[in-house]
C-alpha cells in the first residue's frame, strides 16, 4: 500500500469565520497567492474535471472531483493524478469560531505519492513550502477582513505602465469634461494601478462602487462613458442558472444569443436580460493588460457563493452540519433526485432539521428553519447524493443587462449596441411608461407652427432630463408621444411628476401630458436597430394614456401597489387627487383595476 503523508496546520485569527470566507474559500486567488501556476481545463465529465498544469521540467494532470463545504465553516476536494510525481491528494479547510471573537483556522492535507520523486518532493515542497506560504496567505486575508476589506482590496504593487499612466490621465480629464466624477477617476485609477489581475479580470462596478462608498449608477454611468472614450472595455457574461458560473463571454451585445449551454452543468438554458446576463468591464489593453482566461483553481466555492453548503453523503447514511443564512428563500437539491424543497429562513424557524432524500416526493409546503439551523442530511437512497441548499435571490452586485441598457447614457453612447436581428431576449420585470402631449395640434392652430414647435421640443426635452435624472431612458418616440424604460416603478412615477411640474410653468397656453405606467415582463428585440421591447406589458402600457385627460397619470395596479410608489403618493399626491377605476383594455378581453391621479 502506497505511503500517504498527512499534514496538519493551525492558526487563531481575529477576524469571525464569515468575515474570513469569502478571502479563505476563493481557491482560485489562493493557489495565486501561495504560489501555484496557473491551471488549464481539459475537460468535464460527470462532474469530474480534467485538468493540468506546468511546473519545470513536469507536467502534471488530475481528475478534480467537485468541491465539497459548507458556509461559513469548512471545504474540501479530492485530485487523482494522472500525471506527475503524485498519485492522490485530499485536502480539507476548517474554521472553528472562537471565543469571544476570532476564528481557529486547520488547514490538512493527506497526499499520496506515485512515484520516488513524490517521496523526494513532498517533505520539502508540501511540509515546508506550502506550510509558510499557507500561513502568511491566510494572515493576509485576516488582516484584509479585520479591516472590513475584501479580495478587491489586495495589491500586489503597481501594474500601470508609464503609458498606461499618461493614458489615463489624458482621457481622465476627457471624461471630466463629460461630468464623470473626480471621487471615481480616483478610486478607479488606484484600483487598475493596484489591484491584482483577478480582481482585474471581471470588474463589476456595483461591487466596486460599494467597496468605494460611492452610489451605483454613478459608478456604472462612469465606467459607460470610459469604455466609450477607450479606457475600459465591456463584456456581456451570460450565466448559468444552475451554477452561475460563466458560460459565455461576449464583447459585443449582437454575438448573444437567446439560449446557450453550460459545459460544467451539462444543460441548455434561456438568456434572461435581468437574470443571468451581467455586465462586466476590464481595462483597455493599452492602459494595463490582462489576460481573461488565467486561472489558478478550476473549482471553488467563492465560484458559486449562491450555495451554502454542496455535500456529498454516502448511500444510507446521515450527515450533520451546522450552517448560517441570511432571512429569506432558499432551494435544496439533490444532483440525482427530480424536484427540490423550498425552505425559508427566518427569525423564529426550526433550530434543528432533517432534510431527507428517498423515494418519497419533496415536501410541497415550504419549510421553515433558523438563520443558524443544526441540519442533518439523511440519504435514504442506495447511491451516493450530492446535497445542495443554493440561494434563491442572485447577488444584487450584479449590473445586469437590463440595468444596463435601460441607462439613457448607454443608449445614447452604444446606439449600435443592439441584438441580432430576429433574436429576442426576455427580461422579467420592466416598467414603461408612455406620454402624449394633450391638445398638441390646437397648440399649432393657435400660437403658430414655429412657436409652438419650440414649445413641443421643449416638452421633449424636459422629459428626456426628468427621465435620464431617474435612471430611465426613451425608447423612442412616436409624433408627440413617447416610450420611456425603467429598472424601478417609483423612478417613472417620479419622472413624470417632475415633467408635469415644468411643463405647468412653461408659459402660456400651459401644457399639460397624459401618461400611463405599467410594470411586467417583456421581450427584447431590435427594431430599426435599436433595442425595443414587445409583449403584453408593452401593449397595456401604450393604450393607458388614452384614459387620461391631461395632467392626469394613469397607474396599473401592479404600479399603484408598489411599495415605494404608495409611499411617494402619500407624500406628494393631494388629498382626493387620486380615484380607481376599471376598464377594459383595447384588445385584451378582461377588464382591468386601474388608477387616475391628478398631479
Amino acid at each position: 500500500m502506497a505511503k500517504e503523508y498527512h499534514y496538519a496546520w493551525t492558526w487563531d485569527l481575529q477576524s469571525s469565520p464569515e468575515a474570513l470566507w469569502p478571502l479563505v474559500s476563493d481557491t482560485n486567488r489562493f493557489n495565486r497567492d501561495t504560489g501555484l501556476p496557473p491551471m488549464q481545463l481539459l475537460g468535464i465529465n460527470n462532474g469530474v474535471k480534467l485538468v493540468k498544469f506546468k511546473v519545470p521540467v513536469v507536467t502534471i494532470e488530475w481528475e478534480e472531483e467537485p468541491f465539497e463545504w459548507t458556509y461559513p465553516y469548512r471545504f474540501g476536494v479530492l485530485r487523482r493524478y494522472r500525471k506527475g510525481p503524485l498519485a492522490e491528494m485530499r485536502v480539507d479547510c476548517r474554521l472553528e469560531p472562537l471565543q469571544p471573537s476570532g476564528t481557529r483556522l486547520t488547514y490538512e492535507v493527506w497526499v499520496k505519492p506515485k512515484n520516488i520523486f513524490g517521496d523526494m518532493g513532498i517533505p520539502l515542497a508540501i511540509g515546508i513550502v506550502s506550510a509558510k506560504r499557507f500561513g502568511d496567505a491566510f494572515k493576509l486575508y485576516d488582516r484584509i477582513a479585520s479591516n472590513g476589506g475584501s479580495a478587491l482590496s489586495i495589491s500586489t504593487g503597481r501594474h500601470l505602465s508609464s503609458a498606461g499612466h499618461t493614458k489615463f490621465k489624458i482621457l481622465s480629464e476627457r471624461l471630466k469634461e463629460q461630468g464623470v466624477s473626480g471621487d471615481v477617476l480616483g478610486h478607479l485609477y488606484e484600483f487598475l494601478h493596484h489591484a491584482d489581475d483577478l480582481s482585474i479580470q471581471r470588474m463589476r462596478p456595483y461591487a466596486l462602487a460599494d467597496g468605494w462608498g460611492l452610489p451605483r449608477r454613478i459608478v456604472l454611468e462612469a465606467f459607460l462613458r470610459a469604455t466609450r472614450v477607450g479606457m475600459l472595455d465591456m463584456y456581456w457574461d451570460l450565466l448559468c442558472p444552475e451554477c452561475r458560473g460563466v458560460a459565455e463571454d461576449h464583447q459585443h451585445l449582437g454575438e448573444l444569443s437567446g439560449t446557450a449551454h453550460c459545459n460544467t452543468c451539462r444543460i441548455d438554458f434561456n438568456a434572461n436580460f435581468d437574470h443571468n446576463v451581467e455586465v462586466i468591464f476590464r481595462p483597455n489593453p493599452s492602459i494595463r493588460a490582462v489576460d481573461a482566461s488565467v486561472e489558478f483553481c478550476v473549482g471553488s466555492p467563492q465560484r458559486q457563493p449562491h450555495i451554502i453548503f454542496s455535500l456529498i453523503v454516502p448511500p444510507r447514511e446521515e450527515l450533520p452540519l451546522t450552517t448560517m443564512l441570511n432571512m429569506g428563500r432558499y432551494t435544496l437539491r439533490v444532483a440525482d433526485l427530480p424536484g427540490s424543497q423550498i425552505l425559508l429562513a427566518t427569525d423564529g424557524g426550526a433550530e434543528r432539521i432533517d432534510l431527507r432524500a428517498g423515494s418519497q416526493a419533496w415536501e410541497s409546503k415550504i419549510i421553515e428553519l433558523s438563520l443558524t439551523p443544526y441540519i442533518r442530511l439523511v440519504n435514504e437512497t442506495d447511491s451516493a447524493q450530492t446535497f445542495e441548499l443554493e440561494r434563491t435571490t442572485w447577488s444584487d452586485q450584479a449590473a445586469t443587462a437590463a440595468d444596463v441598457t435601460i441607462l439613457q447614457v448607454f443608449r445614447d453612447l452604444f446606439s449600435s449596441e443592439v441584438l441580432r436581428p430576429g433574436e429576442e431576449i426576455s427580461v422579467g420585470s420592466t416598467t414603461l411608461m408612455f406620454t402624449d402631449l394633450r391638445n398638441s395640434t390646437k397648440l399649432y392652430r393657435e400660437i403658430g407652427d414655429a412657436p409652438a414647435f419650440g414649445r413641443v421640443r421643449e416638452h421633449f426635452e424636459i422629459l428626456e432630463s426628468a427621465i435620464t435624472a431617474e435612471g430611465g431612458s426613451i425608447v423612442k418616440t412616436m409624433g408627440d408621444s413617447i416610450m420611456a424604460a425603467f429598472r424601478n416603478p417609483v423612478s417613472a412615477v417620479k419622472a413624470i411628476w417632475d415633467v408635469q411640474k415644468q411643463l405647468s410653468a412653461q408659459g402660456e397656453p400651459p401644457l399639460s401630458i397624459k401618461a400611463g405606467i405599467h410594470y411586467g415582463p417583456c421581450i427584447v428585440v431590435n427594431l430599426n436597430d435599436r433595442l425595443d421591447y414587445f409583449g403584453s406589458t408593452v401593449n397595456i402600457a401604450a393604450r393607458l394614456p388614452h384614459f387620461s385627460t391631461g395632467g392626469e397619470l394613469i397607474l396599473s395596479e401592479p404600479i399603484r401597489n408598489d411599495p415605494e410608489v404608495l409611499s411617494f403618493l402619500e407624500k406628494n399626491a393631494a388629498p382626493n387627487s387620486m380615484s380607481r377605476f376599471q376598464s377594459e383594455i383595447r384588445g385584451f378581453d378582461h377588464f382591468t383595476e386601474l388608477w387616475k391621479i391628478r398631479v
